[in-house]
């Protein structure tokens, strides 16, 4: 009996283990789960946009009552978001423009006249927005700006090219490292979080310092190579331009770097090439086969001219032709058609093609070349007290360059489009020396995912550790945090689609802390805690090129999450689960290239509910949507633009103004009857440094209007009156403690420290005085105001003054007015006409 129950309870043993093993085995042996990120489609790219109604649009019953101030043309197009600032400490702001060809402008905010000494030349292509730092520690800053082929260069505020720059080193990797790999090796089976798998599977196909390898599967639909400098934008007819950092236009590999003409209009205009990996962003999405196939569509498409504001269609034969008098570069003897003579020195410029250097021979490893396609960070990540500066490399050969047979041969037996490779690296700006350097992904040209990084990283304190840490997104679909060494943190890299928008980080949810938030060309939007879980996602159905923008767009107290996509729609999401918040999506008739802009539009006097999003649309309107009601106002621009819209008080008055800036090359200065805040202004894309939410009655810090006054200081002392704004509510509290820096830069001939720093540690928000020393010499300065909360989040503002000048300028009334009083006396006291002459005779006879 005993054995016979023995022998039953093994049976029931057995039999329960073929269970559970039954049950764990559910995904067939060899099948790997899927990636629901990479499994949707974004369908809303192939449905087209709707006929616009000119009428409806311009007749709009929410008029924003802006005005055209002044507007101006620059060299070329223009890709990246300018930059607002004083860089002359004269207490007038300025615009600093990127033209993506050659030249880096700066206009006066007042008229938008170029300012003395500029546009600079230089001899690359940029995709970067221009940065401001002291690099020589001459109390001065200056313009830094990343360009094309791997450099990061500075400009004085004269215009003046310095020698010194950083040149980021080209990567290493193996030359046959791509041989014997599996075609899509990017499946790990747990599909949304890090797993060891990936770092096991990098490491069997020898990849050095990478976590991925080749995928050489077909071509997304809107996977862009860009081979030529654009598609010919026209006079009445605006082009696609096929070559950007800002969205999935801008793929570089093989991207012609030089324009091949340039048109009188100042927009860069290119010929139509045909190689395979070139094509534009069709309204409706193409079907791409496999292996061959693609290649042959993509050189179908990539035949078509450019015809419209939206390319709806190509030009005939005969009307394409009439534009070839823009492309016969014998009848462009003033290349843009400026008198560059009143603002330039010729004879500096040199060669105007930008040559790579030689590469070193290595028998089993290639050397792969450098090219920026985003705009590099600018912080103190360590603590350390010197300031790093933390950029995205994508490493390839630029097909353009090396369809030169000399600059091919050089290159060895390679195929170029083997190579395609992505890394952190991070300079020291004290020795201006590379600090350290962080590999991510390799791949082919030929994969559905590549390598490339278009999104420019972000740096935030993700765990309070009093560092930074990086965040950026590759088109290779992986999310990295780095910590302040280059070190992946644990749970990471995340897997998505092709990531091309910078990632956000910022308090979504209202809980004190910080989330970060991630979007694909997929239409995957995504919110992470600092760890690495996800919180929500939401499908919009279409490629988000650019970063969100973060606020309280409704006006209902809680952060909301604003989505341009290159459907048109602009989709407002809830901070705090990713639902929808209605009225939106907004629908515009093309393409939403750029971030959008979140600010306060209320004129004086008027309290107005929610935000305004301001943004250009390829249908060529810039949009001004109310933010609680979805009611628009238009401006009928007839440009496209990748650019943020930026905001500040350009012109010296009292309102806010709008700067926008197109693809043909154009900037547009707009009045607003909205009164000036410094919490309003929206400087730069980042403003400054990490910040993607509106600060306006949020959380930021400003310079009281008594203290940023244009004004002469004198004496030993004076104070600077700042107000720390925190309107964070129960449960989370406010974000204090807040670290804040107040630094006085001081040029000219001052012979003490450049740098006056006074830092301190400040428990609660409100308004607080800082004392700093006046310098004894004549000469100008610029307070910067710094302040970073406890999440690490970065908030700046900054004004200009001048010391001692009264009293140099007394002195010149007290040499003058003596001189004006003598005169005066003379003239009052010269002879009469007709009277006698006094005489002193004698004879009285």
């Amino acid at each position: 009996m005993r054995s016979s129950a023995l022998i039953l309870i093994c049976l029931l043993f057995l039999f329960s283990l073929s269970c559970s093993s039954h049950g764990a085995s559910e995904t067939p042996p060899g099948e790997v789960k899927k990636n629901k990120f990479r499994d949707r489609e974004a369908t809303d790219d192939a449905l087209g946009y709707p006929n616009i109604e000119e009428d409806s649009l311009l007749n709009s019953k929410c008029p924003r009552n802006i005005e055209l101030r002044w507007q101006t043309e620059v060299s070329s197009s223009i890709f990246a978001t300018p930059l607002i600032a004083d860089i002359n400490s004269d207490g007038k702001i300025e615009v600093v423009v990127p033209s993506f060809v050659h030249y880096l402008e700066v206009l006066e905010g007042s008229d938008g006249d170029k300012l003395p000494g500029w546009p600079a030349f230089h001899q690359s292509n940029v995709h970067s927005s221009p940065l401001l730092f002291d690099i020589d520690k001459d109390g001065v800053s200056e313009i830094a700006l990343a360009t094309y082929n791997g450099e990061v260069l500075f400009f004085r505020t004269s215009g003046y090219l310095m020698t010194e720059k950083l040149e980021v080193p080209r990567r290493q990797v193996r030359k046959d490292w791509y041989i014997g790999l599996d075609s899509d090796p990017a499946k790990p089976s747990k599909p949304d979080v890090y797993d060891d798998t990936l770092v096991k599977q990098a490491a069997d196909t020898r990849i050095d310092n990478s976590i991925l390898g080749v995928n050489t599967s077909f071509s997304s639909p809107f996977e862009v190579s860009v081979n030529s400098s654009m598609n010919v934008s026209k006079p009445d007819s605006e082009g696609e331009v096929n070559n950007s950092t800002q969205s999935n236009i801008k793929l570089p590999n093989g991207m012609h770097n030089e324009s091949k003409d340039i048109g009188s209009t100042g927009t860069i205009m290119g010929e139509n090439t045909t190689q395979s990996q070139r094509r534009l962003l069709q309204d409706a999405q193409p079907k791409v086969e496999e292996k061959g196939s693609s290649e042959s569509t993509i050189v179908k498409d990539a035949e078509i001219g450019a015809a419209t504001v939206e390319n709806d269609g190509g030009l005939e034969e005969d009307a394409d032709s009439s534009f070839d008098i823009f492309r016969e570069a014998d009848e462009l003897a003033d290349e843009y058609n400026y008198d560059y003579d009143d603002y330039v020195n010729e004879s500096m410029w040199g060669d105007e093609d930008w040559i790579e250097g030689r590469h070193e021979k290595l028998e089993d490893f290639v050397t792969i070349d450098a090219h920026i396609l985003c705009t590099p960070v600018i912080a103190d990540i360590d603590n350390d007290g010197t300031s790093e500066m933390i950029v995205a490399v994508s490493y390839f050969f630029d097909r353009e360059y090396y369809d030169n047979p000399e600059h091919l041969k050089e290159l060895g037996d390679i195929n170029i489009e083997k190579y395609v490779a992505g890394s952190i690296v991070v300079f020291n700006l004290d020795t201006k020396q590379v600090k350290w350097t962080r590999e991510l992904d390799v791949s082919t040209d030929a994969g559905t995912y590549r390598a490339y990084i278009y999104a420019s990283p972000t740096v935030v304190d993700l765990d309070g550790d009093g560092t930074l840490d990086i965040l950026v997104g590759t088109s290779f679909g992986l999310f990295y945090v780095l910590d302040h060494r280059g070190k992946v943190r644990s749970q990471f890299p995340l897997e998505m689609a092709d990531i091309q928008a910078p990632v956000v980080a910022a308090d979504i949810n209202d809980d004190g802390k910080i989330e970060i938030v991630t979007a694909d060309t997929h239409g995957n939007v995504v919110a992470w805690t600092a760890q690495g879980e996800e919180i929500w996602e939401q499908h919009v159905k279409s490629l988000v090129p650019q970063g969100p923008t973060i606020g309280d767009v409704d006006g209902d107290g809680h952060t909301d999450v604003v989505i341009p996509t290159i459907s048109g729609n602009i989709y407002v999401l809830s901070g705090k689960d990713g639902t929808h918040v209605r009225p939106f999506p907004y629908h515009t008739h093309g393409r939403v290239m750029n971030q959008v802009l979140l600010v306060d539009l209320s004129k004086r006097n008027e309290k107005q509910k929610g935000l305004t999003l301001v943004t250009m649309s390829f249908d060529g309107y810039l949009y001004l949507i109310d933010g609680s009601t979805a009611c628009a106002d238009v401006v009928d621009i007839g440009e496209t633009s990748y650019s943020m819209v930026l905001a500040d008080n350009v012109d010296g008055g009292d309102d806010l103004d709008l700067i926008v800036t197109t693809m043909n090359g154009n900037v547009f200065c707009f009045s607003t009857p909205t009164p000036h805040n410094a919490l309003k202004a929206w400087k730069s894309s980042n403003q400054g440094r990490n910040n993607a939410a509106y600060r306006f009655n949020r959380e930021g810090i400003y310079v009281t209007h008594s203290s940023r006054a244009f004004r002469d200081e004198e004496g030993k002392n004076f104070w600077v009156e700042m107000e720390i704004i925190d309107k964070y509510r129960f449960p989370s509290g406010s974000q204090a403690p807040y670290n804040v820096t107040t630094t006085l830069l001081v040029p000219g001939n001052y012979q003490g420290e450049r740098r006056i720093k006074q830092n301190e540690i400040v428990d609660k928000p409100g308004r607080h005085r800082v004392k700093l020393p006046t310098v004894p010499v004549r000469t100008t300065g610029t307070v910067l105001v710094e302040m970073v909360d406890k999440n690490g989040v970065y908030f700046s503002d900054e004004f200009s003054l001048t010391f001692h000048m009264h009293y140099y300028k007394l002195l010149k009334w007290l040499l003058v007015l003596p001189m004006l009083g003598m005169f005066g006396m003379l003239v009052i006291l010269r002879p009469q006409e007709g009277a006698p002459l006094p005489s002193f005779s004698r004879n009285i006879d």
